[in-house]
């Protein structure tokens, strides 16, 4: 990522541009840390908008539902102005740089902003480990909304917009039925015969693992995924965390 002689000509040998990649934060969520993965971000969005530009090819940006971070119980879509938590910042402002790429220099460019995301890895296996042994708390009250979205809908979302997608355009992605907090690690414990974890109050998790990430996790997504729906004919098959959820669990291998 930080060699972009390395990764940007090979723009010229594909018919579009996808970027997913983010830098992996090790350790405590530091402004410092936070700042590094930004710069990187930067550095790799940069030089592949330019390429793209150079050659005229489409360029997918994996941005996230963080950059609007609203009160809890208030419905969001993409006309949304942006919020982001710390952790989103990097992301809003390249959703700034490459919108305005697009007016001045015919980048054809689509964001696409998925909510949290789950799967066989990720969060979910992390959760389900915790729980398993006993030592996962929900960090504070957990009344705020997480918007969910399997990572296969992710997947098929990113093969419609480069079929369909409008240049210009952010789609949040995210599930039929978004859900507080508490009620996605419930059901996450109602699938695995556990008891309800217990709760943890946020200033102690901050002090753990950095405030950042608390932020993030306490933050809340309750999104609309109605235009990449109608503008990209894109349906989740899995409409709910709690219809997708089993199927993961024995993808993992785990007993319910």
């Amino acid at each position: 990522m930080w060699q972009p002689a390395s990764y940007a000509p090979l723009v010229a040998q594909v018919d579009a541009v996808i970027h997913a990649a983010q830098q992996k934060v090790e350790g405590r969520w530091t402004h410092r840390r936070i700042t590094a993965m930004h710069q990187s971000d930067a550095l790799m969005t940069r030089t592949l908008a330019r390429a793209c530009v150079e050659q005229g090819k489409p360029f997918l940006y994996s941005s996230g539902a963080l950059t609007h971070s609203y009160p809890a119980d208030e419905w969001i879509d993409e006309t949304k102005p942006a919020r982001p938590c710390l952790l989103a910042r990097g992301h809003a402002e390249m959703v700034t740089e490459l919108k305005e790429l697009e007016r001045n220099q015919g980048l054809r460019v689509i964001i696409l902003s998925p909510g949290f995301v789950y799967g066989p890895g990720g969060f979910l296996k992390m959760t389900v480990e915790m729980l398993q042994q006993r030592r996962y708390r929900v960090i504070g009250t957990g009344q705020n909304y997480w918007s969910l979205v399997h990572v296969d809908d992710v997947s098929e979302a990113y093969t419609l917009a480069l079929e369909r997608g409008r240049p210009g355009a952010n789609y949040f992605l995210a599930d039929d039925q978004p859900m507080r907090r508490r009620e996605v690690i419930d059901c996450v414990t109602d699938a695995l015969g556990l008891p309800p974890a217990g709760h943890v109050p946020s200033w102690l998790i901050g002090l753990l693992l950095g405030f950042p990430l608390v932020e993030a996790i306490t933050a809340s997504q309750r999104l609309r995924n109605d235009r990449a729906i109608r503008e990209l004919g894109w349906q989740p098959h899995y409409a709910s965390f709690a219809k997708g959820l089993g199927a993961v669990l024995r993808e993992m291998g785990v007993k319910q």
